[in-house]
Order: structure tokens, then C-alpha cells, then sequence
């Protein structure tokens, strides 16, 4: 049997080899193509982001960065093929929050949101926005409360994923409109149908709005966030208004890898986003979505998952919000 100071020895020097181990891979990462997964349907705000990240990465790194779209029920589909890859560094998930609200509104979600994954930053944010069909006679958020008040009033609220679902539902629970929840398989037909005024008011990301605002179908009310967007500089946020509980509300898009992949790596990855994210092309390309730059460490992004995860929970909790 080994003595105590043996066992600290070896031990030890396990311990050294696998810091070694993992510095050295880190050091000749990376030496194949990469795999960015995108949960959700090329050509969304998601994908554009992704394309735009792997271009650059791919310079950067003088090694492939593929995007491959795996879309399907509410980014659960491709984000499982994450949570099962080989966490050796070369397979990521660019998420929306989604990611962390879906555990709170679905069962049986195949894997676990916190301990398959692992967060490498958060590549930027946007706000969303609420708009309503253009005939509709509130001119603001103030007009569309108080008229969604009124007995006559039969309103519904249109949402294109679990996020804005749920940001729908709180502006629904604090203003206590009793408005009705209506689902749509993404922003552009949700906002086909606030231009058809066949939903009331829609919650989406300014990236599938703009085209129906610039064509007078629709209108903007407010922005979620505590600054107002140069892609609408006379539309208010809701913080202008009052509503401060959207204060900490945007769309992030954020990567995450498997569990497991060595921190050195993880560190490598972040630093690279950092790098191409504050490019000022990035930041124009960024920009015509409403999104700027974030691209934090590794440890501050982790420790801002746990965050908002609490956040979005407390709302749930709220509103009475259970799995289905």
C-alpha cells in the first residue's frame, strides 16, 4: 500500500500531466475544421450572426469554421447533438436564450441545460421590440395599454420561441391586460400576421421586423434594454417608460460547448471572439441587426448564465409558468 507521501506524489504528478495534457492542446488548437451548430433555420438572426462569426474565425484561426443548421423544436434538436459530441474543443452551440428558458417550459428536454454544457462567452446581445399593426390606433406603449384595458378589448400577443413567449407574458402579467398567447414558428410569420392584424401585437427581434416597419405595416412601441437602438433611434425602451423589469431584457447570442472541453481551449475560443467580434466590420455587420459586441471570459459568461437563469426563473415563478 503506499504511504501518504508517495500517494501525494503521484497524484500530483497525474495532476501535472494532464495540466500539461491540455496546455499542449491548447497550444496546437486548432488542427482541424470546427463545427458551429445552429439550432435554428438558416437565414435567421442566429445564422446571420453565426456566418458572420465563422467567416472571421476562420481567418483567424486559418482552419474551417462550419456552420451547420439543425433546427427543430425550439433549438432542442441541434443542441442535443452538442451536448453528446466529443468535448475535445471542436464542436460549439450559438444559442438564443432560449437555451436556458426551455428547461422551464418543457419536459423532457434530452439533456441537461448546466451539466452537459459548458458557456464560452456571449457574442453579443440585441434588444427585442413590440410592435403592432399600423391601424391600430395606439401610437405607444402607454395608448396600447390603455386601450388594451378597455372591456371591448380582445387582444393576443404573438411570440416565435420560448424567449419571447415569455417576454410577451410579462408584459401581459405586469400591466395585467389578459391578453391571449398565440405561438408562431418564427419572427416572419409572426409579423406577417401583426401586419394582417390577425395578432394584436407581436414580440420579435428588430432583425425580423425591420422590413415590415420600413414598409409602414407595422409599428414599433418599445425596445426591451436600457438604450435606445440607432436601427430605430425615435422608438423608446420600456425603461423610458417606466417598465423597468426589461431593464436586463435582450436576445443574446451566446456559444457554448460540451462539458468537459478543456479550459485552456475554451480560452483560446474566447479570446478569438473577442478579437474578431470588436472588428470594426463585425461591429457595422452587428450593428444593421440592432446587436453590438459583448464577447466576455469565460468565467464572467459562466457566472452570467447562472444569472439569468435565476432571473428568467423568477419570472416563471411569477406568472405561474409550468412545463408542458
Amino acid at each position: 500500500m503506499l504511504d501518504g507521501t508517495r500517494r501525494k506524489i503521484l497524484c500530483g504528478l497525474g495532476a501535472l500531466a494532464l495540466t500539461c495534457s491540455a496546455a499542449a492542446q491548447a497550444a496546437s488548437f486548432p488542427e482541424r475544421p470546427i463545427r458551429l451548430i445552429v439550432p435554428y433555420s438558416a437565414g435567421g438572426g442566429t445564422d446571420t450572426i453565426a456566418r458572420h462569426l465563422s467567416d472571421r474565425l476562420t481567418k483567424h484561426f486559418k482552419q474551417s469554421v462550419i456552420v451547420e443548421n439543425q433546427p427543430g423544436a425550439n433549438g432542442i434538436i441541434g443542441t442535443r447533438t452538442v451536448a453528446t459530441a466529443k468535448p475535445d474543443g471542436y464542436t460549439y452551440v450559438l444559442v438564443v436564450n432560449s437555451h436556458l428558458i426551455n428547461p422551464l417550459v418543457q419536459k423532457d428536454i434530452p439533456y441537461d441545460t448546466f451539466k452537459d454544457f459548458v458557456g464560452v462567452t456571449m457574442v453579443a446581445r440585441s434588444p427585442l421590440a413590440f410592435l403592432v399593426n399600423s391601424d391600430l390606433p395606439a401610437k405607444s406603449m402607454k395608448e396600447f395599454v390603455t386601450l388594451a384595458h378597455q372591456p371591448e378589448s380582445k387582444f393576443a400577443y404573438g411570440s416565435s420561441e420560448n424567449m419571447t413567449r415569455l417576454v410577451g407574458n410579462m408584459l401581459d402579467y405586469y400591466n395585467k391586460l389578459g391578453m391571449v398567447s398565440v405561438s408562431y414558428k418564427g419572427g416572419a410569420p409572426l409579423m406577417a400576421d401583426v401586419a394582417a392584424g390577425v395578432t394584436t401585437i407581436g414580440t420579435t427581434s428588430i432583425l425580423s421586423a425591420n422590413a415590415y416597419v420600413q414598409s409602414g405595416k407595422v409599428r414599433p412601441l418599445a425596445i426591451t434594454g436600457t438604450e435606445r437602438t440607432s436601427a430605430w433611434p425615435d422608438v423608446p425602451t420600456l425603461h423610458e417608460l417606466g417598465m423597468n423589469e426589461f431593464d436586463d431584457v435582450y436576445t443574446s447570442y451566446s456559444l457554448y460547448a460540451p462539458a468537459g472541453t478543456p479550459k485552456e481551449i475554451l480560452d483560446t475560443v474566447q479570446q478569438a471572439v473577442h478579437a474578431v467580434v470588436f472588428d470594426p466590420e463585425m461591429k457595422k455587420a452587428l450593428a444593421n441587426q440592432a446587436a453590438e459586441p459583448v464577447a466576455d471570459s469565460v468565467d464572467d459568461f459562466n457566472q452570467q448564465v447562472k444569472k439569468d437563469f435565476e432571473f428568467w426563473k423568477s419570472l416563471a415563478d411569477a406568472i405561474n409558468l409550468k412545463p408542458i
